[in-house]
């Protein structure tokens, strides 16, 4: 048998198989057992008809081709080691000679696996959002938030201030009419602490007790109200009263305090153990975001960003096969999910298909950026990766080295590992950088340390800061004000 691979359009490669006829032979022989036994001849029992009967009943050519679709599987298969070729689909096959004597050609149109290009790889700078250790800012706002705790309050007759406690009623009309979902009695909240809107906060700075102060509120964008015209709904009437002041009163900051609020005698030994939380905390959180970042920037230098749609598709149903199993574990069928969702099949199939569509162009990707860097698999690398694979499949090595002893599967499982060696190189390369502009190590962000906890010192409100790709999205809640 003889092979030869000429690229064609895009991504297809036409394979010309060639096969000798005495490699056909044994094919042929069992094709004509094969049709034998089908094939009912008058005058013989099945099966028992000459093999010259057989023949000049059916035909050589049906016997042949018969033979060559029995046997051209074996041969397509080892066309296609022989050349090297990463097939992502089935070839179509036409028989080109041979079809009723002599040798075969066969010509096999192939899909092949793309290659894009990553040029920039090894002068990719990201920008990762946030500090990988405690700042003094952090520690700041986390001893605020204890005097905050400790604090008390005191009523005063002068006007509100920002930082003081009031309360006060809101009266909300829209043209005449009042609007009681939007209006309070006897509302508290600090003043500048962002609990109540923009405008109420704003009215309510220099009002004295028993004063009011009127002003328009302009409908926001996002409004539900609007007229039929598809124009903005009316503007409301607000009228705030202050009825209280209260003046909040910080405990001072002292080794008194911290004694106070802590195990700790000084406020210096509060700080540095906040310190430490908070540079746990961050590490923490830079262990999780810096692999997203660095790849999502990564995937923004890979050209073309367009992949088979039969890649896009196999990835959608295997993660679609994934999420099922998810589901069996929790004793729920994909079905049941649907029902509970009200979500359909085809809409569960496009909420995949844009983490599909990414996930092929970083298997693209990483496959190219491997062959930049020449990476090599040794036998060594294969044998740790199958005792890997072995102890987390909880298996012997030898079930292990038997489902891998095929020629296609070793073949998967190196360009596996050369694509997390790739990967491994990403992440020590990449010029990473934190807010300041100062670089940060993921081998510093992968040291262990003596207690590390994603708890937040001082309960801080600290954004989950994620890349905004289609696999991940800045989570942003909102608090309603008044």
């Amino acid at each position: 048998m003889r092979s030869t691979a000429e690229k064609s359009e895009g991504n297809q490669v036409d394979l010309r198989i060639e096969i000798d006829e005495e490699e056909l032979a044994p094919f042929i022989e069992s094709s004509v057992r094969k049709l034998t036994k089908q094939v009912r001849i008058p005058g013989f029992r099945p099966g028992k008809a000459p093999r010259k009967v057989v023949e000049s009943r059916i035909g050589m050519k049906a016997i042949r081709l018969e033979a060559i679709e029995e046997s051209l599987d074996g041969f397509y298969r080892q066309a296609v080691l022989d050349n090297d070729l990463d097939v992502i689909e089935p070839p179509r096959v036409r028989i080109d000679e041979g079809e009723e004597s002599g040798n075969i050609a066969v010509m096999a149109t192939v899909s092949v696996r793309p290659q894009v290009k990553v040029e920039g790889y090894d002068s990719l700078v990201v920008n990762l959002p946030i500090h990988v250790y405690g700042t003094e800012e952090d520690i700041t706002l986390a001893i605020e938030r204890m005097r905050e705790q400790q604090a008390e309050t005191t009523e005063v007759t002068r006007p509100a201030q920002v930082g003081d406690q009031v309360t006060v009623d809101i009266e909300v009309t829209q043209q005449g009419e009042p609007q009681e979902e939007d209006s309070a009695v006897d509302l508290g909240f600090r003043v500048g602490k962002g609990e109540v809107s923009a405008d109420v906060d704003e009215a309510i700075v220099g009002l004295g007790i028993g004063e009011s102060k009127e002003f328009e509120r302009k409908p926001t964008e996002g409004d539900t109200e609007a007229d039929a015209e598809g124009e903005s709904g009316p503007t409301s009437q607000v009228k705030v009263t202050l009825k209280a002041v209260r003046e909040v009163i910080l405990p001072e900051l002292n080794d008194e305090f911290a004694a106070d609020v802590s195990e700790f005698a000084t406020l210096a030994e509060l700080k540095d153990d906040l310190k430490k939380s908070f540079d746990n905390m961050r590490r923490a959180q830079g262990r999780q975001l810096y692999p997203d970042y660095v790849i999502s920037a990564f995937l923004e230098i890979v050209e073309p960003k367009t992949v088979p749609d039969s890649l896009v598709k196999e990835e959608v149903n295997s993660q679609i096969h994934t999420f099922g199993h998810r589901l069996d574990a929790q004793g729920m069928s994909l079905g049941q999910y649907l029902d509970m969702t009200g979500m359909s099949q085809n809409a569960l199939l496009m909420q995949f298909q844009q983490g599909a569509l990414q996930s092929v162009l970083l298997d693209l990707a990483l496959r190219s950026l491997a062959d930049a860097l020449a990476i090599e698999i040794s036998t060594s690398d294969v044998d740790e990766e199958l005792v890997r694979i072995s102890q987390s499949l909880n298996e012997e090595i030898t079930e292990t080295r038997k489902r891998y002893s095929t020629i296609e599967a070793e073949k998967s499982l190196k360009a596996e590992l050369r694509k997390s060696k790739a990967a491994d190189w990403l992440m020590e390369n990449a010029v990473v950088l934190d807010p300041d502009g100062m670089p940060v190590s993921f081998e510093e962000l992968k040291e262990p340390t003596e207690q590390e906890t994603i708890s937040d010192p001082g309960d801080e409100e600290i954004s989950d800061a994620e890349p905004i790709t289609e696999n991940s999205g800045a989570n942003l809640d909102s608090d309603q004000q008044a």
